[in-house]
């Protein structure tokens, strides 16, 4: 009988309670994310405003959380981590149903994000405690999140009718199963790892000759330095340049070209094509992100040969398709909409992959857990600031992309996949008007 590799061995000790805590924490930390982008377009029913500002409604706070949590959160228990992650989900989720202005709604989506972007680092670097296989849980989860929200949004408001608000007021009990989660989680692994690095509590030790100023302060950060930090964080920096340059393709893409790509022969409206766009893209990016991980569970001798460590293939063929939407939008050479659907489920699955591979591989690269943990807090940045700066590219781009196909092209009702009222938002247009076949600037 062959001897298992040590992964494996490592693998088969953890508890299936740990693993499935994992997953449940993958997808509810990414579930409102990934609902918001898909409502971004009813989110701006009945104005010009470009779909890209809900991107820098997200990515502000995302990169602003992602660049300062890691340097400090190691000083919070992960039970108030998670406890304030809950408050900022609830408190955005609050301001999003309860306003009818279209500036505090994107606001409310600003803090979601927050939310969103504390529970990715927590649990993520939360894996470092624990097994390896709890990194794929995570990430399979959050690939779970990438098909619940889109397709929970879009069931509601496109085939079962309900107006885009009282949707995401269905979501209220979401929160809370993170914190029923977190307390279902075994935490013997995290209070080993805490005593190992010297407690939660922090006590300044009696400085002495043989006691320098940066082991001091590597007493009050759970044993890891300024110097160390910024040596992991130099390490890992062309994975998350890669990240950046995926993340930015991906947003670029989804949120302010394929968002003037409606097809007059298609039997869906146009404001239906923005939903069934993001629906085909998640598929793909649930697939990317949790074959290892159901690759793991089913064939783990496999999961060697499936890995890919030079993630910048992935960035590379991103940017591919980002080219391939601007010319496509530019020049309307796609003949039918089930073209671009393929291709954004080909793109989801190449962003998706980019994550679980960028998560693993970096989990191999820093082998000290503590540096491990800071790294993989760390890692999210890149993707935060690809989706920022696509925010920014796209509020020039859309609207270029727009008046030619307006004004050039004359297609009209071809050139926008949102409601051109913002009753769009409170009632399902849709449903109400079914003769209402189309849009306007």
């Amino acid at each position: 009988m062959a001897e298992k590799l040590p992964d494996e061995v490592a693998n088969s000790r953890e508890s299936f309670r740990n693993i499935a805590c994992f997953f449940v924490f993958g997808i509810f930390s990414l579930s409102y994310d990934e609902t918001s982008l898909a409502a971004a377009e009813d989110v701006l029913s009945g104005s010009n405003i470009p779909t890209t500002i809900v991107i820098i409604a997200i990515a502000v706070p995302v990169l602003g959380v992602k660049i300062t949590a890691p340097w400090f959160l190691q000083r919070c228990s992960y039970l108030v981590k998670a406890c304030l992650v809950v408050l900022l989900l609830l408190a955005g989720l609050i301001v999003v149903v309860m306003a009818y202005n279209v500036h505090l709604r994107l606001f409310g989506i600003s803090v979601i994000e927050s939310g969103v972007s504390f529970s990715e680092i927590t649990f993520l670097a939360m894996t470092a405690c624990y097994h390896e296989i709890t990194v794929s849980a995570f990430v399979a989860g959050i690939g779970v999140a990438s098909l619940l929200g889109p397709f929970y949004y879009t069931g509601l408001t496109t085939w079962l009718c309900l107006a885009p608000r009282t949707t995401l007021l269905t979501t209220f009990p979401w929160p809370f199963l993170v914190l029923v989660t977190y307390f279902i989680l075994e935490k013997k692994d995290i209070d080993s790892n805490t005593k190992r690095n010297g407690g939660v509590k922090y006590e300044k030790l009696t400085s002495s000759e043989n006691t320098s100023a940066n082991e001091q302060e590597a007493t009050f950060e759970h044993g890891l330095t300024w110097e160390e930090k910024f040596s992991v964080a130099k390490q890992i920096l062309p994975y998350i340049t890669f990240l950046f340059l995926t993340y930015f393709a991906e947003y670029l893409s989804n949120h302010s070209i394929i968002t003037t790509l409606a097809f007059s022969n298609s039997s869906f409206s146009p404001r239906d094509h923005y939903q069934y766009y993001i629906v085909c893209y998640q598929v793909g990016k649930f697939l990317g992100r949790s074959h290892i991980f159901l690759l793991s569970c089913t064939c783990s001798k496999v999961v060697p040969y499936v890995r890919v460590k030079k993630t910048w293939i992935f960035a590379l063929v991103e940017i591919a398709h980002l080219l391939f939407f601007v010319f496509a939008s530019w020049f309307r050479f796609v003949p039918h909409v089930f073209i671009v659907l393929i291709l954004c489920a080909t793109e989801g699955f190449v962003a998706g992959s980019m994550y679980v591979n960028s998560a693993h591989t970096v989990s191999e690269l820093v082998s000290d857990p503590r540096q491990r943990e800071f790294a993989l807090g760390l890692l999210t940045i890149g993707n935060g600031i690809g989706k920022l700066t696509a925010g920014v590219v796209g509020l020039h781009l859309e609207p270029q992309l727009k008046s030619h196909c307006v004004y050039d092209l004359e297609l009209q009702d071809q050139c926008i996949t949102r409601y051109p009222t913002e009753a769009g938002w409170d009632t399902n247009m849709r449903c109400s008007h079914p003769q209402t076949n189309s849009t306007r600037l």
